[in-house]
């Protein structure tokens, strides 16, 4: 990339900004000290230990929620500063390899490895403003490090990118109605988590034990306590159809072709065809392996345990013919013996999956489950009628997650409109409008 390309790169984010509106144009460099990291010799154990001053490393910031940090999960010494940097508290520690542009404000003085530019604000500017720039700066910082051998913008780069930046008072007034939206929305989050727990928790506790206050007498089965007039089945017993896994032919990200249901389409028990991939097949395949709503999808190869054998419910038939991919085992259930979707909310119960997850088998770096092992696993079964209770109990509770996952979104896009406009000056904030 030549220096011209560079220039025009770093007044990128200018073009952000109405041409009236009256803040001064700085660069990052004349905002902040930019300071780079090092690793200590791993080789020098007086450079680690005594284990003194947290040292944070890009998985520090892209492993955790919130916008602070404060403890990382490796400490070096005193004598390990010697190669590395100190950073001082209240600086934003923003990730410049790799994954660029993402950042928290380390609220304790904190060593940094060289995945990093720290910027450490100067007076008349706040680190928590800096962060929440970064967010609209991020396209320009990336295309900054494109055309290096792997994916890194210098600290000599960032300097000299371009911005308007108002005043301190109008700062911490966006600052100020920014971590507002940020508060609302961490609300919500944590709501959404506390269903998805009460989903989990339900799944665990309903096909065991049945519903609440339901049971009284258990009776020893071959897979534990149950209760008593529920039997032990086999997946076998209830499917309506033999099991069968899908074709394999190459797929690639976009059309023409027919739309493939693969192993990123499973997730968190749903099957959803938005990550669908394209493939060309013969009509005779399309009819065969065509996908239709109430297809219940099983994970038959993972290189994490912790995935293979996990299942997910295809709710709704695809607008256009679908197949699925080899990688998927395809159970069809058969709904005289058991309820509409009882069993692929079995499915994400702990109990059955671990039994299910442990005939896994390890190979070529692959752990493998085969369509015997699935149809010889068992599961308490209720009466149709518990099933049925069960599954409107996890309806519910499903609707709750489902709405409160749009509120989160919806809570997401106007906070980044919120960001956008006020951070580019197209909304102002008067003095004495917000608590700052």
């Amino acid at each position: 990339m030549s220096a011209r390309q560079r220039d025009i790169i770093y007044d990128l984010p200018l073009k952000q900004f109405d041409e009236s509106c009256p803040w001064s144009t700085s660069s990052i460099g004349q905002l902040a000290d930019v300071l780079g990291g090092g690793t200590p010799d791993t080789g020098v154990i007086e450079l680690w230990e005594p284990a003194e001053i947290p040292w944070a490393t890009p998985t520090d910031i892209t492993g955790t929620d919130g916008n602070e940090i404060r403890t990382t999960e490796r400490y070096i010494s005193t004598a390990g500063l010697r190669q590395s940097t100190l950073v001082p508290e209240n600086s934003v520690l923003m990730t410049s390899r790799a994954t660029i542009g993402e950042a928290k404000i380390n609220r304790v003085p904190m060593a940094i490895n060289q995945g990093f530019a720290a910027l450490c604000a100067k007076d008349g500017h706040s680190a928590e403003y800096l962060f929440y720039l970064l967010n609209i700066l991020r396209p320009t910082l990336v295309r900054l490090g494109a055309g290096t051998t792997f994916l890194e913008t210098s600290r000599r780069e960032i300097r000299k990118v371009q911005l308007r930046v108002p005043d301190v008072g109008e700062q911490r007034r966006i600052v100020a109605a920014l971590t507002l939206a940020d508060v609302v929305c961490e609300k919500a989050q944590a709501e959404l988590e506390a269903a998805r727990e009460l989903k989990r928790s339900l799944m665990n506790t309903l096909f065991v034990r049945g519903m609440p206050g339901r049971h009284a007498d258990f009776q020893e089965t071959k897979i534990g306590l149950v209760p008593r007039g529920w039997t032990v089945r086999s997946i076998r017993s209830v499917l309506a159809e033999k099991p069968d896994s899908g074709t394999s032919p190459l797929s690639r990200q976009d059309p023409p072709g027919t739309p493939i249901l693969n192993v990123s389409c499973v997730k968190d028990g749903v099957c959803s065809a938005a990550e669908v991939t394209y493939v060309d097949v013969t009509t005779d395949e399309v009819t065969r392996y065509r996908t239709s709503a109430g297809d219940f999808f099983v994970l038959r190869g993972n290189g994490n345990r912790d995935f293979v054998g996990t299942g997910g419910l295809l709710r709704k038939t695809p607008e256009v013919d679908t197949i699925y991919s080899d990688k998927l085992i395809r159970l069809r259930f058969n709904g005289e013996k058991v309820a509409d979707r009882f069993v692929p909310y079995l499915w994400q119960a702990k109990a059955f999956l671990t039994r299910l997850q442990s005939k896994a088998e390890s190979g070529s770096g692959l752990w493998m489950m085969s369509k015997r092992d699935i149809c010889r696993e068992l599961f308490a079964c209720p009466p149709t009628d518990e099933q049925e209770e069960i599954v409107g109990v996890l309806d519910s509770t499903e609707d709750q997650i489902n709405a409160q996952a749009r509120k989160v979104e919806a809570l997401m896009d106007v906070k980044r409109a919120l960001q956008q406009n006020l951070l580019t000056g197209k909304i102002r904030i008067p003095e004495g409008a917000i608590h700052a």
